[in-house]
């Protein structure tokens, strides 16, 4: 009965989203909505039909078997999801989107310093690595150099499983990732081999970043940095484009699978996604709505944590973890190993609110909307190229919010966003706005 009641739950969260996302979405395919429903479809949908015949695949089965759990945290997970899309909705105004697409045709075009964005991707990317080496004590020359990436996710693990993730040193990767997204623009925009032969390039240096953060979801960055890119400078949607997003698509999951092999585990890519806490998860609203009791609720606490996030650890030894997923694996689940659980976007708005931790997706849903329009306008395009921002930053934001928690992500993304405005500045032309129908050209730059 429970699994009759939740696959239609579930496939109606999926549709819902996908729906609304080629309805009202500003870019095809990748727009928030998009987003939510790809994440709903590997975290919610997929999981809860394969449990409906391999229960034993449940990731919150290990933990919990009071009768009717899943049902219950997929009630919630719906009521969240669903509330999301009404915030989204509730945002959308009229919108025309083909100015926004000429500005930032042109902000792409008037990419300078290319050879030296190339090179400088590289050279970041050698010392960012470098660093990390040093910090974990580890030689380039080490046989088992990934394989210590992949299976040890922090160091200077405490007593209470807090440790080091180096997610500061970390930060510095943004650096060839704008490079490849700016290099790909000019290269769609003036169709030009030898760019878009540099940002294939830059792909690679990507996905060997992937290998050394231990971090699959950096693959799937990769794959939405390039859909975005394409699909917000006018890309078109036929088969050629297709193929060509469905073959990358098969790369993550082999690149994927190929990582986790390198985390000593046996099984395959699937088995880890259906029964893991990655994605929109059913097991997170399932654990949370199951052991999370009103007296402690965090009331919003959870939300604030960024305020002292950005301090390193190397200078605060004992500093609290910011990421909820600690607090619980921890203190909710009472597992006292490293590491953490994916605590997902719902989840903690559940262990911050209860069952009223649902109106949080309201929000959530209202702001993603906000911040669509925001970036791809036209003006937000000619002034800072707020189109740019969108694969960069808003993606990131919308993942963490459905996948991971809120304060983790606000503390990267500050200085990430420090990186990229440094980047913009250096490399593309000065513009402002002039009072009339539309801009006008002058040289390089508009005027």
């Amino acid at each position: 009965m429970e699994n009759l009641l939740t696959v239609p739950l579930a496939l109606m969260c999926t549709a819902l989203p996908l729906w609304m996302g080629g309805r009202y979405g500003m870019v095809p395919l990748v727009s928030p909505m998009h987003l939510l429903g790809y994440f709903c479809a590997f975290g919610f949908l997929v999981k809860v039909a394969v449990y409906s015949v391999r229960p034993e695949y449940a990731f919150y089965s290990r933990y919990i078997d009071t009768p009717g759990a899943m049902l219950i945290g997929a009630i919630y997970l719906a009521g969240f999801i669903l509330l999301m899309c009404l915030g989204y909705r509730c945002a959308v105004r009229p919108f025309d989107p083909a100015p926004a697409m000429r500005e930032a045709r042109i902000v792409a075009d008037g990419l300078v310093r290319q050879g030296w964005l190339f090179a400088g991707a590289f050279v970041v990317a050698g010392f960012t690595f470098a660093v990390l080496l040093q910090a974990r004590g580890l030689s380039i020359w080490s046989a088992d150099l990934l394989s210590s990436f992949n299976q040890d996710k922090q160091i200077n693990v405490q007593a209470d499983g807090v440790g080091a993730t180096l997610a500061g040193i970390k930060t510095f990767f943004v650096v060839p990732k704008f490079a490849f997204v700016l290099l790909l623009a000019r290269g769609l925009v003036r169709r030009c081999a030898v760019l878009i032969a540099q940002a294939l390039i830059l792909a690679g240096l990507l996905v060997a970043i992937a290998l050394i953060s231990g971090d699959r979801f950096e693959l799937v960055e990769l794959l939405v940095f390039g859909s975005a890119t394409y699909l917000i400078l006018g890309g078109q949607v036929g088969l050629r484009a297709l193929a060509c997003m469905t073959a990358a698509a098969a790369a993550v999951l082999l690149l994927s699978a190929y990582m986790t092999t390198l985390r000593g585990t046996d099984a395959g890519i699937w088995r880890q996604i259906v029964s893991s806490t990655y994605f929109l998860d059913i097991n997170a609203a399932v654990m949370v709505t199951d052991q999370v009791r009103p007296a402690s609720y965090l009331l919003g606490e959870s939300y604030g944590w960024w305020t002292f996030g950005w301090v390193p650890r190397a200078v605060w030894l004992d500093k609290p973890a910011i990421d909820l997923g600690v607090f619980l694996k921890r203190d909710v689940m009472q597992i006292t190993t490293g590491g953490a659980f994916n605590v997902t976007g719902p989840g903690e708005a559940f262990m911050n609110f209860g069952w009223a931790g649902a109106f949080v997706g309201f929000v959530l849903g209202w702001v993603y909307r906000r911040c669509e329009v925001l970036l791809l306008s036209a003006q937000s395009c000619l002034r800072f190229g707020g189109f740019y921002l969108y694969p960069l930053l808003l993606y990131p934001f919308v993942q963490a919010t459905l996948h991971s928690s809120f304060s983790g992500f606000i503390v990267g993304a500050a200085a990430q966003a420090v990186l990229i405005f440094a980047m913009i500045a250096l490399v593309l032309p000065r513009y402002r706005v002039v009072p009339a129908a539309r801009p006008t050209v002058t040289g390089d730059a508009y005027v």
